[in-house]
């Protein structure tokens, strides 16, 4: 069973927080959700979501979140305007499935926007936003089982199979099935594991990450 950075106990409140703060974005502030998000992973943010910081899981509203974001990443400090009340809309429900599957899959905020982008997910919003959320878990599974991994096509391109790379790099072929079928983050890997796929291969670590 995966071991998840953080427990669920938390994850109403995160995901309540999140989604909160992209609606603020994009409806208060008059934002593009995708640009927006993109200023979540370059914050730094996403990643004190993903290693279950409970400064940032628990401790602060969406209006917050949004401030200190705009704040890291464009230098500037916005005028609070808080949206009273709203219906739960499609862009809060982008933001509360996003910290759902980050917290049920163990895969970044980026890797996952990678694969399933805003936009994308915003038209999943009439089909899944009632259903039960292990429904968008598997759809959302199914788009990264129909994705190929950065390392498997880098890999493939090279004309290497599995058990040559591990062999070639050090690195266990357990290891990297799990990466090639994304049960296991890239992202995440140490430093030294993703230098020894990247010089095996002959590219930048850069290239095989998510």
């Amino acid at each position: 069973m995966m071991t998840r950075a953080y427990s669920q106990l938390y994850l109403g409140k995160a995901s309540r927080a999140v989604g909160n703060m992209l609606h603020d974005a994009v409806f208060a502030y008059g934002m593009d959700g995708a640009d927006f998000l993109k200023r979540f992973i370059q914050s730094g943010m996403a990643l004190q979501f993903e290693s279950g910081n409970p400064k940032y899981l628990a401790g602060k509203s969406g209006l917050e979140l949004f401030l200190e974001i705009m704040e890291k990443t464009a230098g500037q400090r916005c005028d609070a305007k808080q949206i009273e009340s709203f219906d739960r809309s499609d862009v809060y429900w982008v933001g509360w499935m996003l910290t759902h599957y980050q917290w049920y899959s163990g895969h970044s905020f980026e890797s996952i926007l990678d694969t399933v982008p805003y936009h994308e997910l915003l038209s999943l919003y009439d089909t899944l936003h009632e259903a039960d959320v292990q429904k968008s878990y598997e759809i959302l599974d199914a788009h990264f089982a129909r994705s190929e991994s950065k390392l498997k096509s880098t890999r493939k391109r090279c004309g290497l199979t599995q058990e040559v790379l591990a062999n070639t790099s050090g690195v266990s072929l357990n290891t990297i099935r799990a990466y090639e079928r994304k049960s296991k983050d890239i992202n995440k890997a140490s430093m030294e594991i993703a230098v020894r796929l990247a010089k095996a291969l002959k590219c930048n670590v850069s290239d095989l990450l998510a």
